[in-house]
């Protein structure tokens, strides 16, 4: 057996002889061969010189020879049948030049025959010494190939050897020797358990393994010159029996756990950056969600587990806001991200309570991953959204107010003119009436003018629902009763095939606002629908209901911030030709019309009334299948609304002045001043008046202790008569004084600046006299005289 020492040294474990002893005496047999083999011939050659006919004594070859060929009864058989072929008499003249009888030569021929026997014994002992020696320098040469091999091996080897119950180190390869930083002259003869760590529980059980043949392959500690542990895997191969010694080749795991342990940790890393990174990420395969981090499942209120296997249209709602299915779509994106190309888009999704959540999603494959590994990263931007939707709502309306301010500064300015001039029909016609004789003619027509004058003046107080002054006048209205009887008088215009579908509820709240303007939008709206709707079968559906509006409600229905509060939800809608997205932006800009014949203004008075109202209008609309109109409008309890004291207007004679108290007027209308006198002056009251206040001034500066009343127009020129009752009020503190406009009462503060009433134009006889007579029976504060003020 052959074992390894150092690279290239070769020593006979069982012989201890050296190999080149062994060929010396291989060569030595195979002479001595040879050397018996031509002695063998030169005999032969001498006795076939001998005379035939010569009697000579046989040779002593010949008589050994014969005294041996009893002993061989097979070939005295076959020397027989030799003879009578005839065959050994002629080979024996061929061979010896003499023609010898066989019979009279026959110790002769034995002993040639003897000689030639030896010689090829000879010969054949001579075979089988050079096929033996060939035999053993193949072994030799196989014996330095393995032993080759086993040194060339790049992994440490070893061979052990179990023959005296111990696994003891037979040879070592030079990788284990630089492995351990060992001489092969320490680990040759020592036991295996002396260079591995295993822990003391598994050494013995490891070596139990080896020596009864079980063991195969094993992750292993050998112990270092210094002591240090090196982790191992070994595989093992026994030898064939008996030989029960097991080679062992280990292979070193530092790289590899070294790469192991960096890969672990990189996961790790990359595990804690992705389950704890804020926004949500998920993990495709083939489109189905194969990961996703606690954060989708926080935004998406779920959980981790319950996201994976799932796809995402399953977690979004069927269609998303621009119209598209999901599931199209995000196959779309995916599948464009595989191609190379990183996708960036708005997604909405559904949680499991139903709510939407808004998120800029990020999608990009990752070819490292997989061939079909796509992450999406999805930032939740709801409240962004919100209030990026809040802010553009906010500029609709500052520009819808700015172009109803526009308009409504014109409208203010000619309803204030035709305020006067509607005043004055209305005084002269009403001083007209008083004189003429009931069911004449003349009592008749004016009475026509009077209420064709109304009619006007109601005419103006719509168009003034444009201006910024013009203000609703505020009362609690049944908003239930409003419905129903708009609806009364306007469905007869429907084509007799709509179908009217009311939902009113019986407990509605009242609205604080005006029931004018109220009953105006409800009309605007159904008119609207009837005209979307045509002639052709359609459903007009008004529904009404009772809410109670937070936040989360305005962010749920998508409509403007609300204050907290209750309120009332008024829905018409139609299944009319509906609205295409361009007009629904420009839905309620003032002249804006989808209709040829249409003006524009409808909804545009809708949209500053509900404003007006503290409320808000919002527009749904699908091309071909209708629009719905929500109205969210501040409430009162109807309780709390029957119960409140409601101040009714006096009916009845006009009243009279008491004391033939004074009244100043200064208005510029010189037919409007001209009633207010005749009625003030037909009452009793003593009435000065002038269009100038400038000149009023001037006049109560003079007389301002017998001037008991001061009515005031708002608009002339010079001065206003704002300014110019604080003027008065320099003279006299405690003045008394009327403030009258063409513009809404509830635009002018006149109770903040001291006015003690105020009586909108145009102004009925009864409304002025009320108002002068209640004005001078209030309380008076003691005046304080000129002295004490400051003089104009």
């Amino acid at each position: 057996m052959l074992t390894v020492g150092r690279v290239g040294t070769v020593t006979s474990v069982n012989t201890g002889r050296s190999g080149y002893r062994g060929a010396f005496a291989a060569q030595y047999a195979m002479r001595r061969a040879v050397g018996l083999a031509v002695v063998a011939v030169l005999l032969l050659i001498s006795i076939s010189r001998v005379d035939a006919t010569t009697p000579v004594a046989p040779p002593p070859q010949l008589v050994v020879a014969r005294n041996m060929l009893p002993l061989l009864p097979q070939f005295n058989a076959t020397l027989a049948e030799v003879q009578r072929s005839g065959l050994l008499v002629q080979l024996e003249a061929k061979w010896f030049g003499t023609t010898i009888s066989f019979y009279t030569d026959t110790d002769r021929l034995r002993t040639t025959l003897l000689v030639l026997g030896g010689i090829v014994v000879v010969l054949f002992a001579i075979y089988l010494l050079a096929s033996r020696e060939r035999a053993a320098r193949a072994a030799r040469d196989r014996a330095a190939y393995y032993q080759q091999l086993f040194a060339a091996v790049p992994e440490p080897a070893l061979l052990v050897d179990d023959a005296d119950g111990q696994l003891r180190i037979e040879a070592v390869n030079g990788a284990l020797c630089t492995l351990l930083a060992r001489k092969d002259s320490d680990l040759l003869g020592a036991t295996l358990g002396s260079i591995m760590f295993i822990g003391q529980a598994d050494v013995s059980k490891t070596l139990t393994s080896l020596e009864d043949r079980s063991l195969t392959s094993a992750r292993w500690q050998f112990v270092a010159s210094d002591r240090t542990l090196i982790p191992v895997e070994v595989m093992t191969s026994n030898l064939p029996t008996p030989s029960k010694r097991v080679l062992i080749v280990a292979r070193d795991l530092r790289d590899q756990l070294k790469a192991e342990q960096t890969v672990r940790t990189a996961y790790q890393q990359y595990h804690t950056l992705f389950d704890e990174a804020p926004d949500p990420i998920l993990i495709f395969s083939d489109h189905i969600i194969t990961q996703a981090n606690t954060a989708a499942g926080r935004v998406l209120g779920t959980t981790t587990k319950q996201l994976t296997g799932k796809i995402i249209p399953n977690i979004s709602p069927a269609m998303q806001p621009d119209g598209r299915p999901s599931a199209d779509a995000m196959r779309t994106f995916e599948d464009q991200a595989l191609a190379g190309q990183a996708q960036r888009f708005d997604w909405t999704f559904v949680t499991h309570d139903g709510r939407q959540v808004i998120c800029e999603a990020s999608l990009q494959s990752i070819p490292s991953a997989g061939a079909s590994i796509v992450q999406g990263i999805f930032r939740n931007v709801t409240e962004q959204r919100l209030t990026e939707e809040r802010t553009r709502q906010l500029e609709r309306e500052l520009l819808q107010s700015q172009k109803m301010e526009a308009v409504g500064r014109l409208a203010g300015g000619i309803a204030h003119d035709f305020n006067n001039i509607m005043g004055g029909i209305m005084g002269h016609a009403s001083l007209l009436r008083v004189d003429a004789m009931q069911g004449t003619e003349l009592y008749q027509g004016l009475d026509t003018i009077e209420r064709a004058a109304r009619h006007a003046a109601e005419l103006t107080h719509r168009l003034l629902s444009f201006s910024r002054n013009g203000t609703p006048t505020i009362a609690d209205v049944d908003i239930g009763e409003v419905l129903t009887d708009t609806l009364s008088i306007a469905m007869p215009g429907f084509d007799k095939r709509t179908v009217l579908v009311e939902s009113i509820s019986p407990d509605l709240a009242y609205v604080p606002g005006d029931r004018t303007q109220l009953e105006e939008v409800i009309l605007n709206l159904v008119i609207n629908a009837r005209d979307a709707m045509g002639h052709h079968d359609g459903t007009l559906t008004v529904d009404a209901c009772n809410v109670i509006i937070d936040e989360s409600f305005c962010v749920s229905h998508k409509i403007p911030i609300l204050p907290d509060g209750s309120y009332v939800q008024i829905g018409v809608s139609d299944t009319g030709c509906g609205l295409s997205p361009e007009a629904r932006d420009h839905l309620f800009e003032p002249f804006f019309t989808t209709r040829p014949e249409g003006t524009g203004l409808g909804l545009s008075i809708v949209w500053r009334v509900v404003h007006d109202h503290k409320g808000t209008i919002t527009v749904a609309s699908v091309p071909n299948q209708g629009t719905t109109f929500t109205l969210y409008l501040p409430a009162v309890s109807r309780a709390e609304a029957q119960g409140r004291a409601r101040q009714t207007p006096v009916s009845g004679s006009l009243p009279r002045s008491v004391h033939g108290e004074s009244v100043l007027i200064v208005d510029d209308e010189d037919v409007v001043r001209s009633v207010a006198v005749k009625v003030l002056s037909g009452l009793g009251y003593h009435v000065t008046d002038t269009a100038d206040p400038v000149n009023a001034l001037a006049i109560y500066k003079d007389s301002w202790r017998s001037i008991d009343l001061v009515l005031v127009d708002m608009m002339m020129p010079h001065m206003n008569g704002k300014d110019l009752f604080e003027k008065l009020r320099e003279i006299n503190p405690s003045v008394a004084a009327i403030l009258m406009s063409g513009y809404d009462a509830t635009d002018t503060p006149f109770a903040s600046t001291g006015f003690v009433a105020f009586i909108p134009k145009p102004y009925t006889l009864q409304e002025l006299a009320t108002r002068v007579r209640q004005s001078l029976d209030a309380p008076a504060v003691p005046a304080s005289g000129p002295e004490e003020e400051s003089t104009v």
